[in-house]
């Protein structure tokens, strides 16, 4: 907790919200909402493959796509 940042509070204050609300909107979403978690899963699965092979290329291509995805926002 000590270690707790402004933006980690930030992005779980939903949990703080009514549980059965959000039970109900993922169940009602549930193809979106699975298909984007398997999305998720599978970068996720680059990152973790490219540390355990200490893959600086694969990791810095990561962060590229990451930032290039993060600049769209900003316009």
């Amino acid at each position: 907790e000590k270690f707790t940042g402004d933006s980690y509070r930030e992005l779980t204050r939903i949990a703080k919200i009514n549980e059965d609300l959000w039970s109900e909107l993922f169940l009602e979403n549930k193809e979106y909402l699975l298909k984007s978690i398997q999305t998720f899963e599978d970068q996720l699965d680059l990152i973790k493959a490219a540390i355990k092979n200490d893959d600086s290329v694969a990791l810095k291509q990561l962060f590229i796509k990451s930032t290039k995805r993060r600049e769209k926002f900003d316009r």
